[in-house]
């Protein structure tokens, strides 16, 4: 697990990979080295998981004219490893990335069809004309952002690397404050600047002499089961199988192992099954101070002891808020508006104090099986205004109550180029088996990489800890797309095929409680009066995001008088209160 960062085609030279380097040191504090050509420069800092000894990266190859860098983690190297001894190829060491740049060589962009893991791959291959390679994962579980132009792309594991290594002014992309009041984060595909991208799920980017991004053929997923088939070969016992390999593949290394416990199904069947194979796992609950509905540590401490596994409450404190708001938003480098990323974050500050590097997390699972009450809802609805329904079901607040705050200004420039909400219509609108593989689809490829795995990302890294997501290895991918609707969502009961697969991996006081999102109990920690209101309320205090022209500063007033005065605007304004601290000092409508 690293931080990656380059350049090619470009006239850079050290300094910048160094500029990319000390901007990201937390997430690879172990190693930092670069490796450079004629306008190319490829750079890595070392997170040191698997085999510290070997593995230093940059990989180049005995004549040097192959070149790779690699954040993540591949699962299945030591296979990889053993198909390569067969061709006289040996490897030293037992680190996965070393396996990467001969496996290259042997199938060429092919190599990465047959990688199980979650990575970002660069590879600078001078042996014919120059060229970089980058790709991503299939579900994009670890971020690259990217810029390109005439003179060659630059690329970095996160956006502050690059930001540093381009070194010029970058203009703001206008379109972004509306992404984000959309999306609750910027999308696939879209950063703070404009020509600044991110690569989504399953994309390759080439540059050799021009620049292309395109989707590589994933791994052999089949298709979407149609709604109403009959698949008896998809079966909970299946997916209990698979998910017991996948773990069993994924906790290899000698490192002791966290797992975060959120008191819920998809966390209790982790910790139970990492429980049964190691003996040296600890269990991680986020709580809050006082005393609050949404509290789940009951729950954790049953998941927990049934797992046989000790548990750590990580406790947030009401009096540290205003200054782990900043941290957070820093960490994150672009903004995200769910209020549990805060307790994400102090989740993996404690996991790393507590000597952690790997912690295992249960995102995914909802978006592969169905277990958002909204799916039930989306599928229930006989109208065709459902998509638009289901998608402000994902925004902040409803797109008519968020387009209220725009300035007239801001939505005339939306017109000229259309809005985030539009082209998240097109997204949902694609063609699929049913209606319900159609939003899951949708989840899968765009909610869960932007909103979820990218904020993981993130926040694990700022603190040195790597997140193991195994919902989503293309293993769980493939079965969750082969199974039938009613395997996924059954009316009111959703998740269907994982309670059935989990059932005796979790207690019974998890098995009959009611589904409770992971969250941060956002409207009593901002009551106004509190230590957080006021530092949410000094911040959205004549803000930039109103002075640059994006949003009225009356409106921004309104919702924090109505606020004060006991209406509850909580979740929009922390959302404000995120994208103001997030903002880059140039932003500004063009």
């Amino acid at each position: 697990m690293c931080r990656i960062y380059g350049y090619f085609g470009r006239e850079l030279d050290a300094s910048a990979l160094h500029a990319a380097r000390d901007a990201q040191l937390p997430g690879g504090p172990d190693v930092q080295r670069h490796v450079t050509g004629e306008n190319w420069g490829l750079g890595c800092n070392r997170l040191s998981i698997q085999d510290p000894d070997h593995g230093c990266q940059p990989f180049s190859n005995a004549d040097r004219s192959v070149h790779l860098v690699f954040n993540g983690e591949v699962y299945n190297f030591r296979a990889i490893r053993d198909e390569l001894r067969g061709h006289g190829i040996h490897v030293e060491g037992d680190s996965d990335g070393s396996v990467l740049l001969p496996y290259y060589e042997l199938h060429g962009d092919r190599f990465v069809h047959r990688l199980e893991g979650m990575f970002t791959i660069a590879v600078v291959d001078l042996r014919r004309e120059p060229v970089l390679k980058l790709w991503c994962d299939p579900l994009a579980i670890k971020s690259v952002y990217y810029t390109a132009s005439g003179r060659g792309v630059v690329f970095s594991s996160e956006l502050p690397g690059l930001t540093a290594m381009v070194r010029e002014p970058l203009d703001i992309d206008a379109f972004a404050v509306d992404d984000y009041l959309n999306w609750q984060c910027l999308p696939n595909g879209t950063s703070w600047y404009a020509g600044v991208s991110s690569l989504g799920p399953g994309e390759r980017l080439v540059c050799d002499g021009r620049t292309s991004v395109d989707r590589y053929p994933a791994q052999a997923v089949p298709p979407a089961a149609d709604g109403g088939a009959e698949h008896a070969e998809i079966t909970p016992r299946q997916l209990r199988d698979l998910l017991t390999a996948e773990v069993a593949q994924m906790s290899l290394q000698s490192a002791p192992i966290a797992v975060q416990v959120s008191g819920g199904l998809d966390s209790s069947v982790l910790a139970t099954l990492l429980g049964q194979r190691r003996s040296d796992v600890t269990g991680f609950h986020v709580a809050h101070e006082g005393s609050h509905p949404s509290d789940e540590t009951f729950f954790a401490r049953e998941a927990a002891a049934y797992a046989g596994i000790p548990l750590e409450v990580v406790e947030i404190r009401e009096a540290e808020l205003p200054r782990l708001v900043p941290d957070m938003v820093a960490a994150l480098g672009v903004p995200n508006a769910t209020p549990h990323a805060l307790s994400a974050y102090a989740l993996f500050r404690e996991i790393s104090k507590s000597g952690f590097r790997v912690c295992f997390v249960g995102d995914g699972a909802d978006e592969q099986f169905g277990g958002y009450r909204r799916y039930s809802t989306a599928l229930a609805a006989d109208t065709q205004e459902w998509p638009a329904r289901y998608l402000d079901r994902l925004s902040i607040v409803p797109e008519a109550e968020y387009r209220r705050l725009y300035t007239p200004e801001y939505r005339r420039l939306l017109e000229t180029g259309g809005t985030s909400r539009q082209r998240a219509l097109d997204l949902l609108g694609r063609a699929g088996p049913s209606r319900l593989e159609r939003i899951l689809d949708f989840d899968r490829l765009h909610k869960l990489p932007s909103l979820n795995l990218r904020k993981l990302d993130h926040l694990s890294m700022a603190h040195a800890v790597e997140c193991r997501v195994p919902y989503c290895q293309p293993a769980v991918t493939g079965i969750a797309r082969q199974a039938p609707d009613a395997l996924k969502v059954d009316g009111s009961r959703r998740k269907r095929i994982l309670w059935d697969a989990g059932a005796e991996l979790v207690p019974p006081s998890v098995r009959n409680r009611d589904k409770q999102p992971f969250t941060f109990p956002v409207g009593t920690y901002m009551k106004p009066g509190t230590k957080l209101w006021e530092f949410a309320a000094d911040v959205l205090t004549d803000p930039r995001i109103c002075s640059s022209g994006f949003l009225s500063g009356s409106a921004v007033r309104t919702l924090l008088t109505e606020h004060a005065k006991g209406t509850d605007h909580a979740r929009l304004l922390w959302a404000l209160m995120v994208l103001e601290l997030s903002l880059p000092s140039a932003g500004s409508l063009p």
